[in-house]
């Protein structure tokens, strides 16, 4: 079995225990931590997945590290590093995440422009996302100074590119495509 398909197990299990417990939104926070921690710290990562560091000492770096977190958290990141699986927190951190947006209809989008975002500009963009979706947005900017204008938009497995670039290669296919021909 993939390491992917574990971690979405896990996610999976994590999240109906937090269901049971009417502690999903809590757990959330802890998970969007751990997957920040996790994308810092290589190291920890390194260690969490190596086979020379016996489950026991997994347990106790993940309750260290992770003291602050809900109890229910620690005590299932415990129980993940004695099962052998802490090189999968990430992933199932991750998986969880993805769970709980599901259930609560939030979609994840990106949008790449060429400058920052202001407050008009993001609200235009969340109005267009309404368009296509109903429900909660996960707004994740980017900026591309490459762009030089416009904008690129990727809402699930949708994608809007309104850049200069794709305006002006539309309007180049279409004149050379299309060959005027007078009337006279």
């Amino acid at each position: 079995m993939s390491a992917s398909s574990v971690a979405r197990r896990y996610g999976k299990s994590l999240f109906s225990l937090c269901k049971e417990q009417n502690a999903v939104d809590a757990v959330e926070q802890d998970m969007r931590a751990i997957i920040e921690v996790v994308k810092e710290n290589r190291e920890l990562t390194a260690v969490l997945a190596s086979p020379v560091v016996r489950p026991e000492k997994k347990g106790a770096i993940v309750s260290a590290v992770f003291a602050a977190a809900q109890p229910l958290t620690v005590s299932f990141l415990k129980q993940l590093a004695q099962k052998g699986r802490a090189g999968i927190l990430g992933d199932m951190a991750q998986a969880f995440v993805a769970l709980v947006r599901e259930e609560k209809n939030v979609v994840l989008a990106e949008v790449t422009t060429a400058v920052a975002l202001d407050d008009a500009r993001r609200a235009e963009i969340n109005a267009l996302i309404g368009k296509v979706h109903q429900g909660g947005v996960e707004l994740t900017e980017k900026v591309d100074p490459t762009l030089i204008g416009g904008f690129k938009l990727r809402v699930g497995d949708r994608m809007i590119d309104a850049t200069l670039h794709q305006s002006l290669r539309t309007m180049h296919r279409n004149l050379t495509n299309n060959p005027y021909e007078p009337a006279y």
